[in-house]
């Protein structure tokens, strides 16, 4: 059993398994732009500026300056999703690897503009694991997150 964000007890072994899994998914998602990463500024461009007509109305400002600015985030969204999968699949930092994938799945989904239920629309569904994730303790089974919460019981990054 691992312990909740609040106390409560889950059990681990499920929550570590999808936990795992979600890494190995965000592993093959950085594979693709590491093994193209000449290619990869450039499809990230066109795809901001092709995102800009779907993506959700308070988000197509950002959309702009991320466009203008695409350079930076052709860097810090491989960056984000190398450190996410290996948090995941480690169980280190789960907590703050959670938020940091939550985050930047909203994100994706803001500039998709896709509806949330849509059974077609898959970041709803990492949102909804990244949540659950967040507040389960995933790290502490079959992570390093067991060995830092014994240490250090009351950080809350694991």
């Amino acid at each position: 059993m691992a312990q909740g964000f609040f106390g409560n007890r889950v059990v681990g072994w499920p929550v570590a398994l999808l936990r795992i899994g979600l890494g190995v998914m965000w592993l093959v998602a950085v594979s693709g732009k590491l093994e193209h990463l000449s290619q990869w500024p450039a499809g990230l461009q066109g795809y901001l500026e092709a995102s800009a007509k779907t993506a959700f109305g308070f988000y197509r400002g950002f959309l702009g300056f991320a466009a203008d600015h695409y350079m930076i985030f052709a860097w810090l969204v491989p960056i984000g999703e190398l450190c996410v999968g290996i948090a995941l699949v480690l169980g280190a930092v789960t907590r703050f690897a959670a938020a940091v994938g939550l985050f930047m799945v909203l994100n994706f989904w803001f500039m998709k503009g896709a509806t949330f239920w849509d059974p077609q629309n898959h970041d709803s569904l990492f949102i909804l694991i990244l949540f659950a994730l967040l507040f389960a303790g995933a790290g502490r089974v079959l992570g390093i997150d067991y060995f830092l919460a014994r240490r250090k019981p009351s950080i809350l990054l694991w």
